[in-house]
This record gives structure tokens, C-alpha cells and sequence, in this order.
């Protein structure tokens, strides 16, 4: 993928093993134990939403439609906000590739 570009629609977006979530105070914290830095990422609602249903099963269409039906909102609505948070994920190296 390059960085920067949406991914494709049928990329089944998958957490790298490494990368451990802590959800505390309603606020989604991610980090990276292979990562030398130590970063600690957040992600607000609608991202972590994003971030669990990329399991490795779902495509990116099928994310961006189960929350435009969880939402009650229309697939082409969603469809943007999820490549943009997907594309994020992987710049942040969050993703296997």
C-alpha cells in the first residue's frame, strides 16, 4: 500500500500481534511492543470503532456497511472515513501488510 493512498475496498485490514489496546476512560490506546519508540497512539470513538472490526475478515466495503447500518447512515457516507482511518493505520504501522 502506499502511504497516503486510500486502501482498496476488498483489503482485509488486520492488527499486527504486536499492537495491544487498553481502553480506559472511553479512550482507545494502542501501542506497538515492537515499536523501539514506545508510541502510544488514541483513538477517539468512531476510530476505534474502525479499529475493532478490522479483524482480518472484514473488507472495507463490509466495515464502511456494518456501521452505516449500525448508525443508521448510507454506506457512501461511511465509506471515506474508514479508508482515511484504514490508510492512518497503516502509516502508523498498526497494520500487517
Amino acid at each position: 500500500m502506499v502511504i497516503g493512498a486510500a486502501p482498496d475496498l476488498l483489503t482485509k485490514p488486520l492488527p499486527k500481534e504486536s499492537v495491544h489496546e487498553r481502553l480506559i476512560d472511553e479512550e482507545l490506546f494502542l501501542f506497538d511492543s515492537e515499536d523501539s519508540n514506545c508510541t502510544v497512539h488514541t483513538l477517539n470513538g468512531g476510530a476505534a470503532l474502525i479499529w475493532y472490526l478490522c479483524d482480518g475478515a472484514r473488507d472495507i466495503q463490509s466495515i464502511a456497511r456494518e456501521i452505516a447500518t449500525g448508525f443508521d447512515l448510507k454506506e457512501r457516507e461511511v465509506l471515506p472515513d474508514v479508508q482515511a482511518a484504514v490508510a492512518r493505520f497503516h502509516e502508523l504501522s498498526l497494520l500487517e501488510t
